[in-house]
């Protein structure tokens, strides 16, 4: 058994095990409370038109991985939750593992286990915050990389601690900090494995109608570690090594109405690199939402987000990405309701050195739109099908990256 198997065996053990520990409790009770434990399971069989998201021009049997473009997958998920209030103190706890196959390229079939553990801490009535960790590995979407071909497993790990001092009902000041690990299992991408750690401090108001509203200072410093050091650099020479990252944000969540509700940030960013100038970023950064729901048979949610980040991309360090959102639901019948999608994304990188050595475009526009009917029968159970077609216009050098991908799918769960 190699170390993929060894893992996903402890891992499905470990289901099993908080499955069966569950099954022990419902049958010890003897009253009507609740279990902490939600075991949930999810199967999805699709088809994706285009799995690489390569672009159009490119001919079949032309760097075209075993000669085909599209593939039929299976997806399978299992999971389980713990959540329990002990007095003030409220614990939370998830275990997840993902097993993905596909028809003919086998060689992306991959297991991504997903864990995290949370505790909502309460000491009398001035303090409260928040402990945690999460760790989850996924592979990386091709969306948003150029011609890429291989698999490539990303780990991230996430630890963070806050804590608030009610000073008044309504009012409390507070910080938060957090430390992320991020990098690529088989040793893949070593260049872009990265830790990071934030620090904030917060200006928490929450009335008693259950808004609330947080302006904070952020600072954040992080580090590549395999990259280049300043005394390895020769004259002229640059490194994205070493970068700080400091934020006044304005965020929150704020129900205008009975059937109207806004949430996100606003606020301004700095970022900068010791060794690399001219990468630094600052500018204006947000992220909003808004759900409105006119009767009781129409929701409409609409998104608008300027950030930067690109994590999973293997040609920057970073992009600055906005997106726009638009996803109207219909509740036909109680049990019943047919969803729409369509989402414009904008990235650019902003002359990134990197990405113009490599002849990659400076910038890529994608949009997508879809449609998707959810049956529920039950409350614990839901039937999905789903379509989504989506388009990417990003040209440099002469080259067309552009592509164009459908995929459809069909999905069943059951929570219980």
């Amino acid at each position: 058994m190699n170390n993929k198997q060894r893992r996903f065996a402890v891992l499905a053990g470990g289901l099993v095990t908080l499955l069966g520990f569950q099954a022990g409790l419902v049958v010890a009770q003897e009253d009507d409370s609740k279990s902490p434990f939600t075991f949930s399971v999810s199967q999805t069989f699709g088809h994706d038109s285009n799995l690489y998201r390569l672009p159009d021009e490119l001919r079949l049997g032309q760097s075209v991985p075993k000669g085909k473009r599209s593939d039929s997958f299976s997806e399978t998920r299992v999971g389980v939750n713990f959540d329990k209030e002990y007095s003030r103190q409220s614990f939370h706890a998830g275990l997840a593992v993902d097993r993905i196959i596909y028809r003919t390229h086998s060689d992306l079939n991959n297991t991504s286990p997903d864990a995290r553990l949370r505790w909502d801490w309460r000491i009398g009535d001035r303090w409260s915050g928040v402990l945690g960790y999460s760790w989850n590995e996924s592979r990386v979407n091709f969306d948003n990389t150029y011609n890429e071909q291989k698999r490539i497993m990303r780990r991230i790990g996430r630890a963070n601690a806050s804590a608030d001092f009610w000073w008044h009902p309504n009012w409390a000041t507070g910080f938060a900090f957090s430390d992320v690990r991020n990098d690529y299992s088989s040793g893949a991408r070593p260049l872009d494995k990265y830790d990071a750690q934030e620090a904030s401090l917060n200006f928490t108001y929450r009335p008693s109608t259950g808004n609330r509203i947080v302006l904070s200072l952020r600072a954040e410093d992080g580090q590549y570690p395999n990259r280049q050091k300043k005394e390895e650099l020769l004259v002229g020479e640059s490194s994205l090594r070493d970068w700080e990252r400091r934020d006044v944000r304005l965020s929150g969540s704020w129900r205008l109405t009975g059937v109207t509700q806004v949430s996100g940030y606003a606020g301004y960013t700095q970022r900068k690199y010791d060794l690399a100038p001219d990468r630094d970023f600052s500018g204006f950064t947000g992220s909003l939402a808004f759900k409105w729901t006119p009767t009781g048979k129409a929701i409409i949610d609409l998104s608008w987000r300027r950030e930067i980040g690109a994590d999973e991309d293997s040609v920057s360090n970073y992009a600055v990405t906005q997106v726009w959102a638009f996803r109207p639901t219909w509740v036909v019948t109680s049990k019943v309701r047919l969803g729409a999608s369509y989402e414009y994304r904008h990235r650019s990188y902003d002359r990134d050195p990197e990405v113009l050595l490599l002849n990659n475009p400076e910038s890529a526009k994608t949009t997508s739109y879809g449609v998707n009917l959810q049956y529920l029968p039950t409350s614990y159970a839901n039937i999905a099908l789903g379509y989504r077609h989506q388009k990417r216009d990003a040209k440099e050098g002469g080259f067309d990256y552009g592509y164009g991908a459908r995929t459809v799918w069909l999905s069943g769960g059951l929570t219980f």
